[in-house]
């Protein structure tokens, strides 16, 4: 699937050729900055007793917006060597490094790169926040955890009603 974006100031009305991967791969690596980041804020507000108003204030240290920004600075590049180049260009040569080292460089400086890399334990305790899981987990495949009403389910075992 292609999308046709077309160009500005040709005044032969040409049109540039985006690909759908050009757009899933990054947003796949978006939705993850995303889900991170409210992972971190919800677990921060329950260990720390704060409620999300007292905390609105503060800087943001996120992922997601950088990391949207760096996709568009990847997809303004791709179009730029386009044009000089008056040729295609695959658009995840620009798009990859940009995405995904403003991601790494972040979490270099913040000290979550090990984090990122190995699997963010931020997105499993938010999931036992927000399903009331309580217990220990352990980490392991196929891990069970014990819920509201004593029932034992998996750690990955939906609770909600369409699943």
């Amino acid at each position: 699937m292609l999308f046709t974006i077309p160009r500005l100031f040709d005044y032969q009305g040409g049109t540039s050729l985006l690909g759908l991967g050009d757009i899933v791969l990054p947003g796949l690596l978006l939705s993850f900055a995303c889900r991170f980041d409210a992972a971190k804020r919800l677990v921060g507000f329950t260990s720390d007793n704060q409620s999300p108003s007292s905390t609105c204030h503060t800087k943001p240290r996120g992922y997601f917006i950088p990391v949207t920004v760096a996709y568009a600075v990847g997809l303004m590049m791709a179009n730029i060597a386009v044009y000089v180049m008056e040729m295609g260009q695959p658009a995840l040569l620009y798009l990859v490094p940009c995405c995904l080292g403003t991601m790494m460089v972040l979490a270099h400086q913040r000290g979550e790169t090990a984090e990122l890399w190995k699997g963010p334990k931020v997105l499993i305790a938010a999931e036992r926040i927000v399903n009331g899981y309580e217990g220990e987990y352990d980490g392991g495949v196929g891990a069970s955890v014990e819920g509201e009403m004593g029932k034992r389910r998996s750690v990955g075992e939906s609770t909600g009603m369409f699943g």
